[in-house]
């Protein structure tokens, strides 16, 4: 078997598509099309789009395999919350994989569970049979998003198979805002559905846990719980008990996302071994039930856990990938597949570095690596696969070096208790240690945590920010026009900031605003707001207040506005070009959730109006682009003008002479050009002096300095790379097309006209642009003289100097 694969990061789905699985093809260097691929986008890309744009690249016969991620890894690249594409090609050479999924997860994850279970026992699946499973993790069908259970999935496979294999797999979701998107399931894409990929028993997949948590209490119990959601511990409230045990310290309020309990799954006071942990994270508070809402519902009554610390550092996680390759067993490893909890990226979970930059390293090129940023990560705890939350998990595919057949039993990696692997105070902790933790380090503890992961978070944003403001100033400089600019800008302000919504409006002739660019919006919203009239307070175009509109704010403030935008929370601040307020650049998010849609801060505002006051100068050097441009041009034409072709001369000249190089002056003028206006009109001399125009750019290089002097002149500077022959005989050509060329006048009908042509070179026949001009306008006259329709190159010895 052989894996590679591929990257892409562009807005534009075709081209990220073709980028990420045409690198993969490359990487491969094979001839032969690929068996399977693994395809997963964030949601802002048109997944229908992106599938055909891969399936173009691979060849339309080859299945399909994913759905989103709210970001992207692999060997040299990752990102998250952005445009991320990461494929995976594989060639199975002979190996087989094959699909089975069921859907009907909205109307019970267990159910389809089962049916799904039902299909693997049919398939013949044992408990070491590699299987992978992917489930669509979100469902917003409803007024409100719920998060669709891994365990209530599992628990359904265990039913309709009798046993649970080692299952390895991810719950997806295609962004931190739980955006729906589509499952890639072969051949076609779907929804809300689950399915599991049955690799040859010969394919091995090895996985080691990490999450870098480690205890921080003793145990406590789940008196009641209901669902997800945990009702009592220890017999009181649960948000009563964890309110007294954390006390002032931590608020019930910061609990959804940071507040992580620990499931001990071997012996309670067995030396410490993450693998046996799963972690449980909170997802948010029922207040009216004084409940705390997890992401998995299997903190169910009875269940002990142990308050959790996450660590910030992540030096724990390399000797635990190396242990696992070195645990391979004679095979040889072919492929690897990284599943990290979406909270844990550095822009989010406080962490020092990137976990995607330890995982980098550790691979070191051994093997392809795609990984992706997930809603719910799947792989066995305790003997048992699970839904985990806030862990990553590393898979290794490998086959038997020896035999293509052997078959082993796939293991995760055996715990590591080693001082290398855990942090310098922790690593003596023992079981009594443990027992005599108070609930006031408890609290210290998660304090301490809390504060440090929120600076974090904050110098993050500062990160994201400054990023992007160095990735405009660039990128920007190359938008055509006002809209393409601003398309632009928008588009990475959503991205690189995790904005929701993103409009520019300019205004309009009546004092009202209209949207000119409306990014992150649906097509129907688009419709809604096209052409709108908007009135404008007056604090938004104050030219140095940006405002900052958050949920602290009253519900009346910019009402209207925040109705017709349908934009509760937003940063505004004009667009200023010379004092006046050119455009209004709004950016904001639907809801307050942390952390991944925290409160709008002066952070973000200072960023924003930074990109406002980018986005300004890059016009302003527009219009002063657009000016010289109209100064240095001839409006019929579109050539240069006189003055624009003597500077141009003056400095090609200079040039020259420096290096030595020959060049010529032409002058041309249209014969009798007056008649042509008498007889036909002035509309049919303009067509006439554009078509010549048009002539002169497609006969004559792109190097070449072609102006109109002035009614009927035309004049041109050509650098000539030998000596003036090649240039006679273009514009011998010339002439002769010219004069062949039929020029439209009224009423269909047409006539002819002809040049005539005069040429001085330099140095021989001068080094100033009016000595060339002089002696190429005597040649001109020349021709006339000799009866017009002909050219003319200066002679010093028969004409005047």
């Amino acid at each position: 078997m052989q894996a590679e694969v591929g990257y892409g990061n562009s807005p534009d789905s075709t081209i990220a598509g073709r980028q990420a699985a045409g690198q993969a093809l490359s990487n491969a260097g094979r001839k032969d099309p690929c068996d399977l691929v693994f395809l997963f986008c964030t949601a802002r890309h048109n997944q229908e789009v992106l599938r055909s744009a891969v399936a173009q690249t691979v060849g339309d016969a080859c299945p399909i395999y994913g759905g989103g991620a709210v970001g992207v890894i692999t060997n040299e690249n990752f990102g998250y919350a952005g445009d991320q594409v990461g494929v995976a090609c594989i060639w199975l050479d002979e190996d087989e994989c094959t699909l089975l999924m069921e859907d009907g997860l909205l109307e019970s994850e267990y159910d389809t569970g089962v049916r799904l279970g039902k299909q693997l026992a049919t398939a013949g699946i044992q408990k070491d049979s590699p299987v992978l499973l992917f489930y669509d993790a979100v469902d917003q069908t409803q007024d409100q998003m719920r998060l669709l259970m891994a365990t209530w999935i599992l628990d359904g496979i265990e039913k309709g198979l009798g046993f649970l294999p080692d299952l390895t797999g991810a719950g997806l979701q295609g962004d931190h805002i739980c955006t729906p998107t589509l499952l890639y399931a072969g051949d076609n894409t779907a929804s809300h559905c689950a399915f599991a990929l049955k690799l040859s028993d010969n394919i091995c997949v090895d996985h080691v846990i990490m999450h870098g948590c480690r205890p921080a209490s003793p145990y406590y119990t789940v008196t009641k719980a209901d669902g997800p959601t945990i009702l009592e511990i220890n017999g009181q409230p649960a948000l009563t008990f964890m309110d007294s045990l954390l006390g002032p310290a931590l608020k019930p309020d910061d609990y959804p996302f940071f507040l992580l309990f620990g499931i001990n799954h071997s012996g309670h006071w067995d030396e410490f071994d993450e693998d046996n942990y799963a972690s449980r994270l909170c997802l948010g508070i029922d207040k009216e039930r004084r409940g705390i809402i997890m992401f998995e519902p299997d903190m169910v009554a009875g269940t002990k856990f142990q308050i959790m610390c996450r660590s910030l550092k992540l030096d724990y996680m390399k000797p635990k990938i190396q242990k696992l390759f070195d645990k391979l067993d004679g095979h040889d490893p072919f492929f690897a597949i990284y599943i990290d909890c979406a909270g844990r990226c550095a822009g989010y979970g406080g962490v020092e570095l990137e976990d995607a930059y330890v995982i980098q390293d550790a691979v070191n090129g051994r093997v392809p690596l795609l990984g992706l940023y997930t809603g719910v990560e799947i792989a066995s705890i305790g003997g048992r696969p699970r839904g985990l939350d806030w862990t990553g998990v590393f898979c290794i595919f490998s086959k038997s070096a020896s035999d293509g057949h052997t078959q082993r039993a796939c293991r995760r990696a055996q715990p590591l208790h080693t001082e290398e692997n855990l942090p310098a105070t922790e690593a003596a902790l023992t079981p009594d240690g443990l027992e005599k933790l108070n609930e006031h380090n408890v609290s210290k503890i998660l304090a301490l945590d809390a504060r440090s992961i929120a600076i974090r978070h904050e110098l993050e944003q500062k990160r994201h920010g400054f990023a992007l403001l160095a990735e405009l100033a660039i990128s920007l400089r190359s938008g055509n026009s006002n809209t393409n600019i601003f398309h632009m800008a928008t588009q990475r302000i959503n991205a690189a900031l995790n904005m929701q919504k993103t409009i520019v409006l300019i205004p309009s002739a009546d004092e009202a605003f209209v949207p000119t660019v409306l990014q992150g919006y649906s097509s129907e919203e688009k419709a809604g707001l096209a052409g709108s009239q908007i009135n404008i307070d007056e604090e938004l175009l104050h030219i140095e207040k940006p405002v900052l509109v958050t949920a602290v704010d009253p519900p009346d403030r910019f009402a209207g506005l925040r109705n017709t935008l349908k934009l509760p929370y937003f940063i505004s601040t004009p667009v200023v070009i010379e004092n006046k307020v050119s455009a209004i650049l709004i950016t904001g998010r639907m809801m307050e959730a942390p952390p991944f849609l925290s409160r709008l801060t002066q952070n973000d505002m200072e960023t924003v109006q930074a990109i406002s006051i980018l986005l300004g100068s890059v016009l302003m050097h527009q219009r002063l682009d657009d000016a010289n441009r109209l100064a240095q041009t001839d409006a019929l034409t579109g050539l240069f003008n006189r003055r624009a072709l003597e500077w141009q001369v003056a400095e090609l000249l200079r040039q020259n002479l420096t290096y030595d190089k020959m060049s010529a002056f032409i002058m041309i003028d249209i014969d009798y050009f007056k008649s042509v206006n008498d007889k036909y009109g002035h509309i049919v001399g303009d067509q006439t002096l554009k078509k010549l125009a048009k002539m002169l750019r497609n006969k004559f290089r792109a190097t070449d300095l072609i102006a109109r002097l002035g009614g009927d002149e035309f004049a041109m500077f050509c650098t000539l790379t030998t000596d003036v022959a090649p240039l006679v005989a273009k514009v011998e050509k010339l002439l002769s097309k010219w004069h062949d060329s039929p020029l439209k006048a009224s009423k269909g009908k047409s006539f002819h006209s002809s040049l005539s042509i005069g040429i001085s070179v330099a140095p021989r026949d001068g080094t100033s642009y009016q000595d060339l001009l002089h002696r190429a306008d005597i040649a001109l006259y020349k021709s006339k003289q000799n009866g017009r329709n002909q050219y003319t190159v200066y002679d010093a010895k028969t004409m005047p100097k």
